[in-house]
């Protein structure tokens, strides 16, 4: 939320030097009187001349330029207000993974990993409540985005993932799982909120890696964190019985997806998932704007000290 706060409350205090001199001017024009006294001729219209006008203006001008510059002594800034939200969402990481074989053209001559892409974009944009990481897996893996509620940063981050063709790389599925699992228990300000989702996106078989599948699934079920597996590609690379046992032994589901319309049904599905209170936070982030504020107070003054002094100027 866009607010304005002031950093030094004293400068108020610096408000009773023109409400002062006001004051005085307003006392001196009405008590102090000035001039002679002539009698009243009938029909006598008196007009104000442009001087006077212009003098009274360049008054208000020199009033409003002392009241500018104390506002500005209060050093006000504009910025964004650091809150507290509650929302109603979970707690998501996706461990993608970006092997070379993700780049296999078997969905209508687009690779898996474009596919993947495209549906995981569509996913987060329908999950606005939810805090949604992203960790990508070949050999080792890699954070490519803790834990945030920016749908937009999201998607920006998910399109840009590429894979290297010339890379030689395999699949570490237990690598990747860790790596998710261990963004969603560091999720520490958010203590209360039980329901952890990990999203395993891959096309292969697991077969290297320091850590196994069978692991990684045990310390998610002890941590209570579901793991949805999504298996595309080919029937003949996936391990069915791997990503099945993953997600039953952790309360989640395995989806094949073979066609691209099969990856949106599973994310479909998937999206149906339970939603449970969850706390963000807000950061604060404000800019000074006393000096810009000081200078058109200085300008206001300056004009009213012209037309006052010089170019409206009365003489008693």
């Amino acid at each position: 939320m866009k607010t304005v706060r002031f950093d030094n409350l004293l400068g108020f205090l610096f408000f009773l030097l023109p409400v002062l001199t006001l004051l005085y001017y307003i006392l001196s024009e009405k008590i102090i009187k000035h001039g002679a006294f002539v009698s009243t001729v009938p029909g006598f219209a008196q007009k104000k001349s442009w001087r006077v006008i212009g003098h009274y203006a360049s008054v208000v001008l020199l009033f409003a330029g002392l009241f500018v510059i104390a506002f500005s002594l209060t050093r006000p800034q504009y910025g964004i207000q650091r809150e507290k939200i509650i929302s109603t969402g979970i707690d998501i990481v996706i461990a993608l993974d970006t092997s070379p074989s993700m780049l296999i053209k078997d969905y209508k001559n687009n690779t898996r990993i474009a596919v993947a892409k495209d549906i995981l974009c569509d996913f987060v944009a329908k999950r606005k409540n939810d805090r949604i990481g992203v960790v990508v897996f070949s050999t080792n893996s890699m954070i490519k985005s803790p834990a945030t509620t920016n749908t937009d940063l999201l998607k920006r981050i998910i399109s840009k993932i590429e894979i290297d063709p010339r890379r030689e790389g395999t699949t570490s599925i237990g690598v990747g799982m860790a790596s998710a699992i261990n963004r969603l228990i560091k999720l520490k300000d958010n203590a209360e909120n039980k329901s952890k989702i990990l999203i395993l996106v891959t096309d292969g078989k697991n077969n290297s890696g320091e850590i196994t599948p069978q692991a990684a699934a045990d310390m998610a079920k002890q941590l209570g964190i579901k793991v949805y597996t999504v298996g595309i590609g080919s029937s003949e690379e996936l391990d069915f019985d791997l990503l099945g046992t993953i997600a039953k032994s952790t309360g989640g589901k395995f989806f094949h997806a073979s066609t691209s319309n099969n990856i949106e049904e599973a994310f479909a599905e998937i999206n149906q998932l339970e939603k449970q209170k969850i706390e963000t936070v807000n950061f604060t982030r404000f800019k000074s704007i006393g000096y810009p504020i000081a200078a058109i107070g200085g300008l206001l003054f300056f004009l009213g000290l012209c037309g006052y002094s010089f170019l409206f100027r009365i003489l008693h």
